[in-house]
């Protein structure tokens, strides 16, 4: 039975004098409390001098204080006056007004007038809904007030500062597919991100008690559930000293210029939970399927307004240059995997890269003739283009239309200049280039994406156009009110990419598709894949591949150098193995090379075997195996030398779940054979007999054969080897 209470305690004298306090104001009663219990979840707010800070989080469950003695306030606001100055606005203290009390289902908390900012006539209004089957509080916050000369700009909403008790076992933040945060006791660590792009993928984060075989894991969920993906901040800090965490979000206010009125997009999300990151990703993703406006519809396979070829399709090659440097080492790579391949072809343009965009025509001479031989050859073709950027000098050094043309519909800081972004490139005068940020709302650039699309797809003939940076650059606070969307902070940036790639969407031709960097979610139904070039993080774990398997197809890291590159390469193409994946995204050079070929065709031939797993399926918690796996540590070589650690067996299991077929995936990246136990368990009960096929590549025959539910099994894997063992039936796994 869930426990959900709200409760106002205040002082015995408190108490008795009610009749005669009346009509004092409520700050007056300084040492009320508002105790509010949701399952196991109980937070405590006191009601002080000028303000309400929260007193008490604590797991009910395990009679444990999660709150750090020193905690952030529940809100900040950061308002600005006329002359530009900054003030911060806590919820703590310097308010004129404060009150809370219990709602039926949660509590309402509330602040009136700020003298300090010159904000009299505002308010602020803080509604919490309990969820005690899930041990959850959801929050909202609003404000209202008149726009004098002070303006709202930010709201800091909420935050929250944890004791080591719920940290100790690390911190999950949205970087890349997600990564697990442990040397937050090492030195002081902050993670900061605007949303929407590869480096805050998502809205979520957790933290983590240690892990000990005596007790279960806890988790502390703390999540926006914002269905259209509004702009925002996502902050995680430790402090190494006092040996805690805090966790908030920064929402820039849209239309910061004419109101001081806000309301939260969506819920803010507090949960608390017994399990680890994978737990964390299911309630995401449970909210994610009920409610974002980005996710998919999915059928009996999958994402079916996506081509087939593209759902199937196992590795990519990259590479550039003209038709005769690169068609035949495309072929040569196709034919020795023999399997579909992905080309994407960069300079494919007459133009420099990074240079005069968006002018990319003419292509460089025979393009459409080499696309015809290659998509003859089973490969598909997708060339590069921008999706963002207009340079500043766009013919060479000059500027022939960037200031006629494009400057009205670049994005805009507040004081009317123009967003720059630079990323190393020359002019034909030595300087570098300057590449103006366009607003994805304008017509001109709306209009301008498509064009080049269209043009590619439909006079070039490929299958695919890769449109680069809008799921990796995290969106401009535009502040152009020309450009009739509100100004700085919302949604509006997504929309109206969104409203673009319908677009185009609507005019491609069938069996075509189009794609982008980088993994920020909102962008999911628009797109048929996302390039994951930047999973490259230490630490890194499947979660983007738990949320949204079988909902758009991501392929590609870097595939780099130095003294390590071999073990490098088999680390990355193994793990996306067991993310789901499709491979490379890698120079056929390199993976045909002799000491990486063996590996990297079974590894994309294996995928070839199990790919409907990845599109018409969904992962499944991976498999941890008994015993002692050694780990191996390689430079994956990002932006320098970039050490990463994994276990030399890396694992996933995947699972159609219309027809309770399961896939397990193992992969020895090492140059030492590796056994390891593991226990296997159908539905029923143990001692039964579960069916298992072994899989390795197209070459080998499938191996059928049957093993005992509920008694180990050893898992037996060759240096440098891959395998699936699947299943017709769900499957349960454990250590031992």
């Amino acid at each position: 039975m869930s426990r959900q209470e709200c409760a106002m305690k205040t002082r015995p004298f408190a108490t008795a004098l009610f009749l005669c306090l009346l009509l004092l104001p409520l700050q007056l009663f300084a040492d009320d409390t508002l105790e509010c219990i949701s399952g196991d979840l109980a937070l405590t707010f006191h009601q002080g001098s000028g303000g309400i800070r929260i007193t008490r989080l604590q797991d009910l469950g395990k009679d444990r204080n999660l709150l750090a003695a020193l905690c952030r306030p529940l809100f900040v606001l950061v308002v600005c006056d006329q002359d530009g100055k900054e003030t911060h606005v806590p919820s703590t203290d310097g308010w004129e007004r404060v009150g809370m009390e219990a709602t039926d289902g949660g509590a309402l908390l509330r602040w009136e007038g700020y003298p300090g900012a010159n904000l009299s006539t505002f308010t602020v209004e803080v509604r919490l809904y309990a969820r005690p089957e899930e041990s959850a509080w959801e929050w909202h916050i609003a404000t209202a007030g008149a726009l004098n000369t002070t303006r709202l700009e930010d709201v800091v909403f909420p935050q929250i500062t944890l004791h080591e008790s719920i940290c100790d076992g690390g911190i999950l933040y949205p970087d890349g597919p997600g990564a697990l945060i442990q040397y937050h006791w090492d030195a002081d660590m902050q993670k900061w991100q605007r949303y929407g792009g590869g480096w805050g993928s998502m809205q979520f984060m957790s933290t983590f008690s240690r892990w000990s075989p005596e007790q279960n894991q806890s988790g502390f969920y703390f999540a926006m559930h914002d269905p259209q993906g509004s702009a925002k901040e996502i902050v995680a800090q430790s402090k190494a000293k006092e040996r805690t965490v805090s966790l908030f979000f920064e929402h820039p206010i849209p239309d910061t210029t004419r109101t001081n009125n806000y309301s939260l997009p969506g819920k803010a999300v507090w949960r608390l939970f017994r399990g680890d990151w994978f737990d964390a990703a299911q309630y995401y993703k449970n909210w994610v399927q009920k409610n974002a406006l980005w996710m998919p519809r999915l059928g009996r396979e999958g994402r079916e307004d996506t081509p087939l070829w593209m759902r199937e399709l196992c590795v990519w090659a990259q590479t550039g240059g003209t038709p005769e440097e690169v068609t035949e080492r495309v072929k040569s790579f196709a034919d020795y995997l023999d399997v579909p391949v992905g080309f994407h072809w960069y300079n494919w343009h007459e133009i420099p890269f990074d240079n005069d965009y968006p002018h990319y025509f003419p292509a460089k001479e025979g393009f459409a003739e080499a696309v015809q031989a290659l998509q003859a050859a089973n490969v598909y073709v997708m060339p590069y283009i921008n999706g963002r950027l207009w340079d500043t000098h766009d013919c060479g050094a000059e500027d022939c239309s960037f200031t006629s043309l494009a400057l009205p519909a670049v994005t805009k800081e507040e004081d009317g200049a123009p967003y720059i972004e630079k990323y190393g490139s020359r002019e034909s005068d030595g300087s570098e280039v300057a590449l103006g940020v366009m607003c994805p709302a304008t017509p001109l650039w709306q209009n301008k994406v498509k064009e080049i699309v269209l043009r590619l797809q439909k006079e070039c003939g490929v299958k695919g156009v890769y449109i680069d940076q809008i799921a990796a650059a995290t969106p401009a606070l535009c502040m152009d009110p020309s450009h009739g969307h509100p100004l700085a902070g919302g949604s509006w940036w997504n929309l109206s990419y969104w409203n673009m790639l319908d677009r185009i969407r609507r005019e491609m031709p069938e069996g075509h598709v189009i794609t982008t960097e980088c993994n920020g979610e909102p962008y999911i139904n628009r797109f048929d894949g996302y390039l994951s070039w930047h999973w490259q993080t230490d630490g890194q774990l499947p979660v983007f591949p738990a949320i949204y398997g079988g909902t758009i197809q991501c392929f590609g890291r870097s595939y780099g150098g130095g003294e390590t590159a071999s073990l490098a390469l088999r680390m990355k193409a193994a793990q996306q193995l067991v993310f789901g994946e499709q491979i490379g995204w890698i120079n056929p050079d390199l993976a045909i090379a002799e000491e990486n070929a063996a590996f990297f065709k079974q590894i994309v031939q294996l995928r070839w075997l199990l790919r409907r797993y990845f599109y018409a399926g969904e992962m499944l918690r991976p498999p941890v195996t008994g015993g002692t796996i050694p780990q191996v540590r390689a430079d994956w070589q990002w932006h320098g030398e970039h050490p990463v650690i994994t276990d030399a067996l890396l694992t996933g299991a995947w699972q159609i779940a219309g027809e309770t077929r399961t896939a397990l995936l193992f992969a020895n990246v090492s140059d030492e054979p590796i056994e390891a136990p593991i226990v296997l368990r159908n539905t029923g009960t143990d001692g039964a007999s579960l069916a298992r096929t072994v899989l390795t590549d197209k070459s080998t025959a499938p191996v059928p054969d049957c093993i005992t539910s509920g008694e180990p099994v050893m898992i037996t894997l060759p240096p440098r080897k891959a395998l699936a063992w699947e299943f017709g039936e769900a499957i349960r796994y454990s250590p031992r």
